[in-house]
């Protein structure tokens, strides 16, 4: 997301958005909150490894997705639904290991 938005918004206007989904997250969600407080104060996306090992899976993944959702959310408020999407579009796709929807039938 960081290399989408850059040449768009900068990297302090990135960097802006991310802090202030980190403080949404903690706001929205009060058991995230410790999570939160432990990120460094920029956008030092190697130090969060760090902080979710310290984390149960389920809460990290929770974490991981309350974080990413609230980013694209507040990123749509900001530039529109249209715009974000394109944006991030490469950032959404599903990895090359997921399963495809067609074959999770039993």
């Amino acid at each position: 997301m960081d290399t989408a938005l850059t040449p768009i918004i900068g990297q302090q206007g990135v960097v802006a958005l991310y802090r202030r989904s980190l403080h949404l997250c903690a706001s929205t969600h009060p058991s995230l909150t410790r999570t939160c407080d432990k990120m460094p104060a920029g956008m030092d996306l190697t130090a969060l490894p760090s902080v979710l090992v310290e984390q149960s899976e389920t809460n990290a993944l929770f974490f991981g997705e309350v974080l990413l959702t609230t980013f694209y959310e507040l990123l749509t408020t900001l530039i529109g639904p249209s715009l974000t999407a394109r944006l991030l579009r490469d950032v959404w796709k599903p990895s090359l290991s997921d399963t495809p929807s067609q074959e999770n039938s039993p």
